[in-house]
């Protein structure tokens, strides 16, 4: 036996192909290089190379697995179907429920579907190991560690089960090399062969066996091994493979000859070759040249890989390098692979990232995990949109949003979904109108279409059922939604936008999950299983696989961990995460057996996989494997703080390179930030439209410089100018059509925030509203009470006001009843606490109705109107603004017309029911807001005379405004003692549903309005005082009262609000100008569209402050008196 030893590049491989292609030449027989699977393909070409392309018939590379199919398919047994990974799983499970009763520690493994992965792999530990039942039970009899005997007996028992299974069934693929070992002997692969091995770090027990086998066989062996003798402390597994081999040697009586090659002879910059030389040594000698070394402290991870896509721009531009020159390693790739995809995309450099994907984040693995869970959750909603949100189902996503709406709406969930729906597609106190009964037609099939298969796997799972019927439901569930179909045509539409990686690998898992599902059905029969466990064993299951991908073009950046990507010489390696715990990388204590049981297994002669202290010092050799990997450049990053924000340090590497190259290039990203982002279009800009918010650094100015003229940094500079205006006649007709028709809530909408306007009403955007009694709706239903009890009771002799306590009684309860069935579609469905709540809501509408009619008791001004339509085709036409070529019209309805007839005029009063604590403003109105009544009393001044004429047996000439008042209709709780009477009570609450507004200054309208005034109006905002001296009361001045010409200057003020309203509209107003009327809140605070805004001063925004003007001030600024 011969064995080459040196460090990387020292000429064992060169060695071992020259001696190939000398046998080759001379006709010495066949050789086989046997290599680690990861250089596999490398070594071929390697081996093409050397031979000239002559070697193919007497020289071939293996790997242990293909050397095992060359002798089973000449001894039988290469056709042999193995168990899969997730079958491995599965088998363990039901090994673990057949000896569950003998197993002292691990006797609820079978149960605990969290715990077989890790139990999993320890039973892999053992079949690579090669430590066999039988000496676990001997190491439990003779350990004195009680706790670690039983765990070593409950090991053994769940070994034996296992491999008894796998008798049973279907074989483990970890004991090929075993099967390998034992039947070497028969075969002949091996006749006439030399055989040499290359490439590998170290052997597991298992392979060792297998070269083991060939030196029995007396076949000529020789080995290279990546080592340094002199070193042991760093290169720990090869010196022992090394060590190894010679015994091996020894035993069969074999020669060992061991050719040391030395030092690296690969030409490398000095600094690089120092690094490579050095820099694991415990004395180090500081080198003048630094060249081929960098250090780049980062901010973040992030900043890590941008700053690694920025380099590798400069080297392809400036030096031209190709993108397969580059090598992106780190300790553990997995952290920073979304950074790498996100920074390699932003710099458009293309790029392989060999990392096993996260399957279990994949779609058609979320729709098959998202399935069983809504099957055993009762359609619980995150499972069941979870499952629809995959776009792997039947339904488009267009329907599945219309349904998610519906849902959210009316909270459906459980057998909700099974049951016909009825409720209003908008919610509460909606019109069930033809279009509403069109909407829900097509939900109640959307739904049907949705849950059927969702119902079939439901009632396929219930109880327990054999594992084989499990996945048949499941099979036949996929098959209901069309997901073969679907992941077809997702893998053609990533291969359209290029995305080849992506499209290979879904290409992929259907493959994967139709295997899953054979394995699952094969292991585990007839085992019962309930719908949970069956989820929780197939998610399982489908961790254990793994998606294959290669490079999708030769010229790539390779991303990986240390072990895969640095397994040959690249000119450029850039090693990320060089911080204190990353490299070296701390060992991971997540297994059933820790260091200290380990520790006493080896000293009872079972050796497992390397732990504690001796795996910390395999960190060197993994290590030296990215320092010898270059041969140009090595460029050493590290983060001041992680993903989370937290504080990092660098690793005590950074501190050895830098001691050991003083003057070497060191640069931070306060230095480097500017400088990367000006290397690849997007990034710069970027930067260009940061010279639009100020920032006029060099390398911000160099940025704008350049692309001031592109179209980008157009856009970005008139987003900075503010949000609009819009600028096209057309798009803004087409928002809001030829003629503008307002509401008094659009206007209220405008003025509170033009942005919001345009959302609501000009992109027709809508929120979406869990159906909930709340505020909106409790005054939709009052003002419906009200209305119709109103009505009724007005009928009868002298009116409302004369209507006794129990015909108010019966009129309330009657509208009532009247609701429940035309707007909640009666009460059958409704829960017992939304009736409960409802009733409470009665018993209120009963207090307002009584606060109510007792007004009209002491008034001589009479209901004669409720809910006037103002609108075309409605009872009045809308209210119609114009001025030059601007012209609005206001529609909207009145709740209340109150009338009062006197020397042949009819007094108007407006009167709005308000469930909310809004109050009558003279500041509001400047501002544009709750304009509605001024407007709608003097529209109902000009139109509506004829229409009350009709209606009033009265005579009389014209309509005179008498005043606009809103009246609350609210639950009101006044805070007071627990002893007050029922007297001060009832005064509390109707102090607080004293109505606020503006009246008419005659004290003779004032006193029909309300009889016997005297200090404060119990229902008019109005005080009455009597000076001393005078006979005559008069009206204090905090009375909300004006005469009628400043009632002529309001209705012009609003009018002309209204025109302004519609001037900025036609010139395509959006801005996002909220307004606010004191520091604690802003319009907002309750806006549905904050997430589409994102207000942002800094980009033109502007809140408006709504500074109050007192009633004087108003008056003055609208023309005084």
């Amino acid at each position: 036996m011969r064995i080459w030893t040196g460090r990387a590049g020292s000429g064992k491989t060169t060695a071992i192909l020259r001696e190939i292609a000398a046998r080759c030449e001379s006709g010495g027989g066949r050789q086989i290089l046997l290599v680690p699977e990861l250089n596999s393909h490398r070594m071929e070409r390697s081996l093409a190379a050397a031979t000239d392309n002559r070697g193919a018939r007497t020289a071939e590379v293996l790997t242990f697995s293909r050397l095992a199919d060359r002798v089973f398919s000449e001894v039988g047994g290469l056709a042999q179907q193995m168990l899969t990974p997730a079958g491995q799983l599965l088998t363990l499970q039901e090994a673990a429920r057949r000896v569950q009763g003998g197993l002292s520690v691990w006797g609820g493994l079978a149960d605990k579907p969290e715990l077989l992965g890790e139990a999993l792999g320890v039973v892999d530990e053992c079949k690579t190991c090669a430590v066999a039942p039988e000496a676990l039970f001997a190491a439990a009899e003779t350990c004195r560690d009680t706790a670690l005997a039983a765990k070593l007996s409950d090991l053994a028992q769940l070994l034996t089960a296992y491999e008894r299974l796998c008798d049973e069934s279907l074989p483990d693929p970890r004991d090929r090399l075993t099967h390998l070992r034992d039947r070497l002997a028969e075969s002949h692969v091996l006749d006439g062969a030399a055989v040499y091995l290359d490439g590998f770090l170290g052997f597991t027990p298992q392979e060792l066996a297998v070269v083991d086998a060939v030196l029995a066989a007396g076949v000529p062996l020789a080995a290279a091994v990546a080592c340094d003798m002199a070193y042991p402390e760093i290169f720990v597994t090869g010196c022992k493979t090394v060590k190894t081999l010679e015994r091996m040697a020894k035993r069969h009586n074999r020669k060992a000859e061991r050719i040391e090659l030395g030092a690296s002879r690969v030409a490398r910059p000095a600094g690089l070759a120092a690094v490579e030389a050095q820099g694991l040594l415990p004395v180090r000698v500081p080198q003048e040249s630094c060249e081929g070394v960098r250090l780049y402290a980062a901010a973040s991870p992030f900043d890590e890989c941008e700053h690694a896509a920025a380099y590798i721009r400069r080297k392809v531009r400036d030096e031209g390098a190709r993108y397969r020159d580059f090598v992106v390693a780190a300790r553990d790739i997995e952290p920073y692979s979304a950074f790498l995809a996100m920074a390699m995309a932003r710099y458009d450099v293309p790029v392989f990232l060999a990392e096993k994907p996260d399957l279990l984040s994949r779609p058609p693995m979320a729709l098959v995990t998202g399935a069983l869970n809504a099957a055993q959750s009762y359609f619980k909603y995150e499972d069941l949109f979870g499952c629809l949100k995959t776009g792997l189902m039947h339904l488009t996503r267009e329907e599945s949003d219309k349904l998610e709406n519906y849902a959210l709406t009316w909270n459906i969930r459980g057998g909700a979904w099974e049951r016909e729906w009825a409720e209003h597609p908008d919610g509460y106190g909606q019109p069930f109108d033809d279009r509403a009964r069109a909407q829900l037609a097509e939900l109640n099939a959307l739904r049907a279409r949705l849950i059927g298969p969702f119902s079939t796997l439901r009632e396929r799972l219930k109880g327990e059922q054999p594992a084989s019927g499990c996945v048949r439901a499941l099979y036949d569930f996929l098959l209901a939604v069309d997901a073969p179909r679907c992941m077809a045509d997702r893998a053609a539409a990533h291969e359209a936008a290029g995305r080849l990686q992506l499209a290979d690998e879904y290409r992929q898992l259907w493959e994967i999950l139709v295997s899953a599902m054979e394995q699952f059905a094969w292991v585990c029969g007839d085992t019962p299983l309930t719908a949970e466990r069956f989820a929780k064993l197939f998610r399982l299951v489908l961790g254990e696989y793994d998606v294959g991908t290669i490079p999708v073009s030769l010229d790539r950046v390779t991303c990986g961990n240390i072990e895969r990507a640095c397994g040959e010489n690249a000119k450029y390696v850039i090693l990320l995460g060089v911080n204190d715990g990353l490299i070296p990388k701390a060992p991971s204590s997540a297994s059933l057996l820790s260091d200290m049981e380990r520790d006493k297994l080896d000293a009872l002669g079972v050796e497992l996989k390397a732990y504690g202290v001796e795996r910390l010092l395999m960190e060197q050799e993994t290590l030296y494997r990215a320092l010898a990997c270059p041969t140009e450049e090595l460029l050493l990053t590290w983060h001041m703080s992680d993903a989370a924000g937290g504080e990092t340090r660098p690793s005590y590497f950074v501190g050895v390179v830098r001691g050991l190259l003083p003057d070497v290039l060191f640069s931070t990203h306060q230095t480097e930030t500017a400088q990367d982002r000006l290397q690849a279009e997007r990034p710069a800009v970027e930067m260009a439209c940061a010279y639009l918010s100020g920032d006029r650094t060099a390398a911000v100015r160099a940025a704008y410089g350049f692309y001031r003229d592109d179209e980008r940094v157009h856009h970005a500079a008139q987003q900075r100018r503010g949000r609009g205006p819009l600028t096209s006649p057309h798009t803004i007709e087409g928002l809001y059509g030829k003629s503008l028709n307002l509401t008094a809530s659009r206007v209220d909408t405008f003025y509170s925030c033009r942005f919001a306007f345009f959302m609501q009403y000009g992109l027709k955007a809508r929120p979406r509203r869990v159906a909930r009694f709340d505020a909106l709706e409790t005054g939709t239903f009052i003002h419906y009470v009200l209305e119709h009890a109103l009505t009724a009771l007005g009928k009868g002799a002298g009116g409302a006001a004369a209507a006794e306590e129990a015909a108010v009684r019966r009129a309330c309860r009657t509208a009532v009843r009247q609701y429940v069935q035309e707007e909640l579609g009666g009460m059958e469905n409704k829960t017992a606490r939304f009736r409960y709540l409802f009733g409470r809501l009665t018993r209120t509408v009963e207090q307002i109705l009584d606060n109510v009619i007792d007004e009209l008791r002491v008034s001589d001004f009479a209901p004669i109107d409720y809910e006037v339509d103002f609108s075309r085709g409605g009872d009045l036409p809308p209210v119609l603004c114009a001025e030059g070529e601007v012209s609005v019209s206001l529609s909207g309805k009145v709740d209340r017309v109150d009338g009062y007839i006197k020397n042949g005029r009819l007094y108007l009063r407006v009167m709005d029911y308000k469930s909310g604590k809004k109050s009558f403003s003279l500041s509001d109105i400047w501002y544009g807001l709750n304009m509605q009544l001024v407007i709608y009393l003097y529209a109902l001044q000009q139109e509506g005379l004829e229409r009350y004429r009709k209606r009033l047996t009265q005579t009389f000439n014209e309509i005179v405004p008498a005043g606009v008042l809103y009246v609350p209709v609210r639950d009101e709780l006044p805070d007071a003692a627990r002893d007050i009477d029922e007297d001060a009570l009832r005064a509390l609450r109707d102090k607080a549903l004293r109505r606020s507004g503006l009246l008419s200054d005659d004290m003779e309208l004032l006193e029909a309005m309300e009889h016997g005034l005297e200090g404060d109006g119990r229902f008019i905002p109005v005080t009455i005082k009597v000076k001393k001296g005078e006979d005559a009361p008069s009206l204090a001045a905090k009375s909300a009262v004006a005469d009628l010409v400043r009632f002529g200057k309001l209705a012009r003020y609003a009018h002309d609000k209204l025109l302004e309203m519609g001037r900025e509209l036609r010139a395509g107003s959006v801005a996002a100008n909220p307004c606010k009327k004191d520091k604690a809140s802003s319009f907002c605070d309750w806006c549905d569209f904050r997430a589409a805004c994102r207000f942002d001063e800094t980009a033109g925004d502007k809140t408006r402050w709504l500074r109050h003007l007192s009633d004087e001030e108003f008056w003055q600024q609208v023309g005084g008196e």
